[in-house]
């Protein structure tokens, strides 16, 4: 394989064949083994994932970034890759396959398209599970589909039977223009659970050690020919201290629900809060009493609120705070998870009910099957086109009567509903939102210039 150009790829994008495939695990042992060379990376994901950036964190212990090329656009896209890699190697997980994306004739929000954007090459995640010489007219086919071989950093063979199994497919695979990095077999430590969005998230399972998962890739990838062809990783090594000057355009604290049941942020959201000049304060339903004093703005985000319902249920003295706090006119801003633990109640799939914090109407009720998922689209009169993704297996039960927010349209069908609740303070919505590309909503929900009122 003609090695990447160097000066140019400051990363490499993880890819798979399709979803189940690995790319997770793959991606968290390159991490981890990087970083314990001590090389500067940074994880990225691909598309809206919000549980994959988690096990990013744990092995990297760095924030992973979203790339969503739907919500994000090309230019909101390379820009971000730009800043968050601009000391570091960056070191991106793909959605689904290399392929699919918003348009099944396209690349539109694919991997291949955010590859394509980017000019960083491709680490092909290839599942072997009892598989044998076929597997390399599949590789042949990524390959041609994408352009040619040039845009192929390595391949890893995953899920292998044996040493022997392994040792066969490389020699099938010797015939390819692109090399082996890796041959990787069923490890205890990588079997990770899975739920409705994926995996099932980090901070709700006890992982194994960066240093673990080191000596794994150390033991299975060929490290050495991966930085080999990425000189830049070593000069990434010893990161550069950002001077660039931040001018803050306001200067508010922002209380932010972060625990085990809400943890579904994209980085790039809590950054550009932080560029604006905000102040981010971390507090806990789950466990804390009451929300954080002398803040200016609140915000909820989404998670699994549904497997803490108990325990935030239980917990009536946060509540209360959260009902005080929406209630007494704070500008708050719920997303998913955030709504539900703002409804009356939540109907858990047992069929027992858990009281919430009573300040949107109606009953939060889990349901068996995907309610809606995919991404969406929102005409506002002021703040213009909003893109978002909805993905969620709960539905509000006052929907159709007390939605007042707006009006949601579903990119893959056209159909359209009212969707979302909202005061004069409250923005609650079931709709996931990419804070740059929703900046005037963002502010105005926050009420970040107070001479500005709010929208409802």
């Amino acid at each position: 394989m003609q090695a990447p150009n160097n000066n140019k790829h400051k990363g490499l994008i993880v890819a798979g064949m399709h979803s189940s495939g690995g790319k997770t695990a793959v991606t968290c042992l390159l991490l981890s083994a990087l970083r314990k060379r001590n090389f500067a990376v940074q994880p990225l994901k691909i598309g809206p994932d919000y549980i994959d950036p988690g096990f990013h964190f744990h092995f990297s212990a760095k924030a992973s970034v979203n790339l969503d090329p739907w919500i994000m656009g090309r230019e909101h896209v390379v820009q971000a890759a730009a800043q968050f890699t601009e000391n570091a190697f960056g070191i991106a997980e793909g959605v689904m396959g290399l392929f699919d994306g918003s348009d099944p004739e396209n690349d539109s929000g694919s991997t291949m398209e955010v590859a394509r954007w980017l000019g960083w090459p491709i680490l092909l995640v290839v599942p072997c599970r009892n598989a044998g010489r076929s597997i390399t007219a599949a590789i042949q086919g990524f390959v041609s589909e994408s352009g040619g071989s040039n845009h192929f950093a390595g391949i890893i063979l995953n899920q292998v039977n044996s040493e022997s199994h392994a040792d066969y497919l490389r020699k099938a695979c010797s015939v390819l223009d692109i090399p082996v990095l890796g041959a990787l077999p069923e490890i205890p430590e990588l079997d990770w659970p899975e739920r409705h969005l994926g995996l099932q998230p980090g901070v709700e399972q006890k992982l194994a050690d960066a240093k673990k998962l080191a000596e794994i890739a150390e033991k299975h990838f060929d490290l050495d020919l991966l930085v080999k062809n990425f000189p830049v990783l070593s000069a990434s090594a010893i990161a550069k201290k950002n001077t660039n000057a931040i001018l803050a355009k306001f200067s508010k604290r922002i209380a932010v629900a972060q625990d085990e049941a809400f943890h579904f942020y994209y980085a790039a959201n809590l950054e550009w809060l932080r560029q604006q000049g905000a102040e981010i304060v971390s507090f806990s339903p789950l466990h804390d009493s009451q929300v954080p004093e002398k803040v200016d703005g609140l915000i909820l985000g989404g998670g699994f609120p549904e497997v803490f319902a108990e325990e935030i249920s239980a917990n009536k003295s946060m509540l209360n705070s959260l009902k005080k706090t929406v209630e007494s006119g704070m500008p708050t801003y719920a997303e998913c998870g955030g709504l539900m633990i703002l409804a009356e109640a939540i109907k858990i799939n047992s069929g027992q009910s858990l009281a919430m914090a009573g300040v949107v109407p109606g009953m939060i009720e889990m349901t068996k099957r995907l309610q809606h998922f995919g991404y969406c689209k929102i005409g506002l009169p002021e703040s213009g086109e909003v893109l978002g993704h909805e993905f969620h297996y709960s539905r509000w039960s006052a929907e159709t009567k007390e939605a007042n927010l707006w009006e949601v349209t579903r990119h893959s069908t056209g159909i359209s509903r009212r969707e979302g609740y909202c005061t004069a303070n409250l923005h609650a919505s079931y709709v996931h939102l990419y804070f740059p590309q929703a900046a005037s909503l963002i502010r105005e929900v926050l009420q970040l210039f107070p001479e500005k009122s709010a929208r409802c």
